[in-house]
């Protein structure tokens, strides 16, 4: 175990995140199994201007930056899974995150938060990270220890160890996560260029509004 933990040294390694923190990865856990069993109705079609999106994503998804996959697919996906309510939950973007977790200063810029919002446009609590990243998994750019750094500072900011939400792409694969206390688990891949995954994707995210005021109510 190394005595100095330097996140941007170890380049966000998941492992080393695991490690060093004491996390537990748990399997089926009952916190995300809760979050992925929902559906949506039967009948539901992707919307119009999403499946444009997909289909795009199908043909130039690969050969995108961050910030176009943003622009043309993360904001259409966020926008129809309707995830933010007036003055407790708030969807931002590119956000600097900071904390200190077992006495280890961390940080990180989030692509993605929901938070609730403090005044009109800053972040107070974190309830849900979103990190991406546009090909395969480098060592340099870790996008699941980002999110996991993520989540450890706002279980910090937060003054408890309740449960935070998070997701991480990987190209067209979306993989969601929760972190209990210090228990940590993650969903398979959902491949968004599919379309029964896209609609279970938009289904998952628009079931953690509901997830989000109910825990914030009992806090």
């Amino acid at each position: 175990m190394m005595h100095k933990f330097n996140v941007k040294k170890v380049k966000y390694d998941v492992d080393q995140i695991i490690g060093y923190f004491g996390i537990e990865v748990v399997h089926n856990d009952d916190y995300l199994q809760k979050w992925l069993s929902v559906a949506l109705p039967p009948n539901f079609e992707i919307p119009e201007l999403l499946e444009e999106k997909r289909k795009l994503l199908v043909y130039e998804g690969a050969l995108w930056n961050e910030e176009e996959l943003k622009m043309h697919f993360l904001s259409i996906v966020f926008s129809y899974a309707n995830m933010e309510v007036n003055k407790k939950i708030k969807l931002f973007y590119e956000r600097p995150l900071a904390g200190i977790v077992q006495d280890v200063p961390l940080s990180v810029v989030c692509d993605a938060l929901l938070a609730r919002p403090y005044g009109i446009n800053t972040p107070a609590a974190p309830y849900f990270f979103l990190q991406e990243f546009k090909k395969g998994k480098k060592a340099t750019d870790d996008a699941e220890g980002q999110m996991l750094i993520a989540m450890l500072i706002a279980q910090e900011l937060n003054n408890d160890g309740q449960t935070v939400y998070g997701c991480y792409l990987q190209g067209k694969d979306w993989y969601f996560c929760v972190l209990h206390e210090r228990q940590y688990s993650f969903s398979k891949a959902y491949d968004a260029t599919q379309p029964d995954e896209l609609k279970q994707i938009l289904a998952i995210l628009a079931h953690l509004k509901q997830l989000i005021l109910s825990q914030s109510e009992k806090n």
